[in-house]
């Protein structure tokens, strides 16, 4: 069975892609190169799709995206990158325009799904407004749009289904341990850091989610930061080549091989 996976590089959609792969699908990797600050990703996304087996990654240029997408802190150079959520971190239906890039791609290949890696923490509700922190990861958005892209193509082709940790009921760190429980300490080489340094910053909102969420999955963090994501008293870490790693890691690291 064919799956179009759209990957960032980060643990979320690259670890559910993963997951397909482990039930027998054929994981056809999209990754997007849409003007993002964080343009490192792109090279991880293909260099771990392919040691993971998949079909050959393709990389799709809409970098002059970035120059309508202004005023977000992921492709406008005058929005410094922050450690908090603010709205302004959300880039307008991202996710639209990407999985209709899919969708299109999955009726060329005759694949039946297209998945990405929303989960339910991306959809938890903001204290202003109520609204979702990121609207086009709800599973409500993907099931409209399933519906709106397979009308527009022909009747008997319309079967393209639109999956996510999320349309699964899958928070991030649950999406973590599965795929943890697949790949091991190969998940320590994708990318979640906004920015495109040697090392993960630590010091933006999707580096302190990552920690986070391997924290929360009982994981200890291998992720090598340049600023230690400290979270609370017993969040130790430890000074390593450029930057700081777990203590938790390194302390089972040493166990293992004790």
């Amino acid at each position: 069975m064919k799956v179009v996976a759209v990957i960032s590089g980060g643990p979320d959609s690259l670890g559910y892609a993963v997951q397909w792969g482990a039930k027998g699908c054929e994981i056809y990797p999209l990754i997007f190169d849409y003007g993002q600050k964080g343009s490192k990703e792109i090279q991880v996304a293909v260099e771990l799709s392919r040691r993971l087996g998949f079909e050959e990654p393709i990389i799709v240029d809409i970098s002059d995206l970035g120059k309508l997408w202004r005023g977000t802190q992921l492709t406008d150079e005058g929005v410094e990158v922050e450690r908090d959520y603010t709205p302004s971190v959300v880039v307008p239906i991202r996710n639209a325009v990407f999985l209709t890039i899919a969708v299109a791609y999955a009726f060329t290949l005759g694949a039946e799904y297209v998945i990405y890696g929303a989960h339910l923490d991306d959809i938890k509700l903001r204290e202003d407004t109520f609204d979702h922190l990121y609207p086009d990861c709800t599973p409500e958005f993907q099931l409209a749009l399933e519906a709106a892209l397979n009308i527009g193509h022909f009747r008997s082709e319309r079967r393209v289904e639109i999956w996510s940790p999320a349309r699964e009921g899958l928070t991030k760190s649950e999406n973590l341990r599965r795929t943890y429980s697949l790949i091991g300490d190969l998940i320590f080489e994708t990318w979640s850091c906004y920015l495109s340094g040697l090392l993960h910053c630590g010091r933006c909102e999707s580096c302190i989610n990552r920690h986070k969420a391997f924290r929360e999955a009982r994981i200890p963090d291998g992720t090598i930061y340049e600023s230690y994501p400290y979270l609370d008293k017993l969040d130790e870490a430890i000074k390593v080549e450029e930057g700081f790693i777990s203590k938790a890691f390194l302390e089972r690291q040493s166990s293992m091989h004790q």
